[in-house]
């Protein structure tokens, strides 16, 4: 079947459980990722209520929103969150977010997770259901799932609701596939002479062309180092006095190393989250650099080793039983004279 014949054709997953009665449209990320003139998405999805998409994971999802448990009842407080970026490959220039919330009762949806029940689930969508491996960044895999439109850019997710008929699924196809080379960007094919998104409907330049996938803007240097350290957000400037924002995630290196003076490149997953009410699509571009090693040359990283949860000391990306086991061991043979 041609990739283009694979994009229009709608099946029924012939797999047991959710999928077996749910119609999936089997489509590409260039497709799923169409907008219009306004920005707001032309997906068509031909009466199907989800979508299956394939590519290469650029990240752990620990690396970009932090998935520690935390049930506090609050308006839009989300407690743990999950999201992973899948880049197409070959022809297929677009890529799509994956999200997941532990509290969608605070905001938009009507129940929330449990910590033991948010727990599972993530420990479920970190591994492969076929062979239990551990996904990383740079594996080729498959996600099938229902979808919504967010802030600029259609997204897979549970359309807010905790129940398992939402649930979305992630399969290995291929492991170690290696991450995609990052592209080349310079700030003047991002934005126009007045700092403004170059937007494009049709998605052949500007930040659209480059959503949810690895790009390198060149050339640039921090305007507000102030600002420094993870979960928090900078601008960058060309030479032209251009500036973008960058978010700087949760990797470790942004908390342990200064940050970088000078000409650099930033490496990032290029994202789009459109604020205000009711939010602009066509704005709200933003790189998110997963980590840094110190280099002082290049602001972010394509390494493919993951995180973990605090408290899971055996690494398998579930806290449980087992890791209290280990923690009560370790805590004995550091001091045994309380074992006695």
């Amino acid at each position: 079947m041609t990739r283009m014949a694979l994009s229009s054709a709608v099946l029924c997953l012939c797999c047991t459980g959710l999928w077996s009665q749910v119609p999936v449209a089997s489509t590409t990320h260039s497709a799923f990722q169409a907008v219009d003139s306004y920005g707001f998405s032309t997906y068509t999805h031909a009466g199907s209520s989800a979508v299956s998409l394939q590519g290469i994971l650029l990240n752990a999802p620990e690396q970009w929103l932090d998935p520690t448990p935390d049930p506090t009842v609050a308006p839009w407080q989300m407690g743990g969150e999950w999201e992973i970026y899948i880049q197409g490959e070959e022809d297929d220039h677009a890529g799509t977010a994956c999200w997941m919330g532990q509290n969608y009762g605070n905001g938009p949806g009507f129940d929330n997770y449990s910590n033991a029940q948010w727990l599972a689930e993530i420990w479920r969508l970190n591994h492969d259901p076929n062979t239990g491996y551990v996904f990383r960044p740079g594996d080729r895999v498959r996600v099938t799932g229902r979808f919504l439109f967010y802030a600029g850019k259609m997204n897979i997710n549970e359309n807010h609701e905790v129940g398992p008929d939402y649930d979305f699924q992630l399969e290995l196809i291929e492991p170690a596939v290696g991450l995609p080379q990052a592209e080349s960007v310079t700030l003047s094919a991002l934005l126009n002479e007045h700092n403004e998104p170059l937007f494009d409907p049709n998605r052949l330049e500007g930040p659209e062309f480059y959503q949810a996938r690895l790009v390198r803007i060149e050339d640039v240097n921090v305007v507000n180092p102030e600002t420094w350290g993870p979960n928090t957000d900078i601008q960058v400037m060309d030479a032209h006095g251009l500036t973008f924002p960058v978010h700087l995630c949760l990797g470790t290196g942004l908390s342990q190393h200064p940050c970088p003076t000078g000409q650099i490149d930033v490496v990032g997953i290029m994202d789009q989250k459109a604020t205000g009410y009711p939010p602009d699509p066509t704005q709200g571009y933003r790189v998110l650099v997963l980590d840094y090693d110190g280099n002082g040359l290049v602001l972010g990283t394509l390494s493919t080793q993951r995180g973990n949860l605090l408290g899971d000391l055996n690494q398998d990306y579930r806290i449980d039983e087992m890791d209290r086991m280990l923690l009560e061991a370790q805590s004995n043979q550091a001091m045994p004279g309380l074992a006695e």
